[in-house]
């Protein structure tokens, strides 16, 4: 894993505010064996203690991360730690199918260059009828020098996350923005100011408000967003 995603990681991970945020978008989608794709130093998956979630399989394709993973105490019932890159054509053959009923998959898919295959990798190990939850940066137009620093390939809309969703086999069910305000802050800092590096500081600044935000959006979901959250569904045959 490139050092530069490492450091930023490193950087948000005390973001608690936020982390508690996100999840609240996806944790009614939780149920059974989640598998959690890209779990980086599990800032996320470490609050998926919700009552109808059986087990939590926290994966990663980095070393770093596994071993970080591993040496970390985690408050979850029930959690496992597996190696696992999710571009590998050999998961079709290494990892049964039906491995969990529901896959997670936050602020990863825009840093694999394939992410048809990535998102078909992922209908192969959920259980028919089982949902894929991806959260994803949005809308392409503010696109600027904080993506290029953490290695993302693209931004999303939900056209054309949706187009992909529907390649790689899955129905949406769900599709919303998240954080209106952060489309501002993000085009400042990397289409303005043109910053290459995330700051403690305004990542804590962020942070704080996030109550305040949390209020304005729970009045109706934004029409666009910072963020997009997507849910699909694998056949049931």
């Amino acid at each position: 894993m490139p050092s530069n995603v490492f450091e930023t990681l490193s950087v948000i991970r005390g973001s608690r505010r936020y982390n508690a945020w996100l999840y609240g978008q996806i944790e009614p989608h939780l149920k059974g064996r989640v598998l959690d794709v890209g779990s980086g130093l599990g800032d996320i998956a470490r609050q998926f203690i919700n009552p109808s979630i059986e087990e939590v399989i926290l994966s990663d394709y980095a070393d770093e991360m596994i071993l970080e993973l591993g040496r970390m105490s985690l408050p979850l019932k029930n959690y496992r730690v597996l190696k696992l890159n999710i571009v590998d054509p050999k998961i079709l053959v290494d990892h049964p199918g039906g491995l969990a009923d529901t896959v997670t998959c936050i602020n990863v898919l825009e840093h694999i260059d394939d992410d048809v295959a990535a998102l078909k990798h992922m209908k192969h190990l959920l259980k028919k009828g089982g949902k894929v939850i991806i959260f994803v940066p949005a809308l392409p137009a503010i696109y600027g020098t904080l993506d290029t620093h953490v290695d993302h390939h693209r931004r999303y809309t939900k056209k054309s996350l949706g187009r992909i969703f529907k390649e790689a086999g899955f129905d949406v069910t769900e599709a919303y923005y998240m954080n209106m305000f952060g489309i501002l802050t993000w085009f400042f800092a990397g289409r303005v100011l043109k910053q290459k590096k995330f700051h403690r500081h305004a990542c804590r600044m962020l942070d704080n408000i996030v109550p305040v935000l949390k209020v304005v959006e729970g009045l109706g979901s934004p029409p666009l967003g910072q963020s997009l959250v997507m849910v699909g569904q694998a056949p049931n045959s």
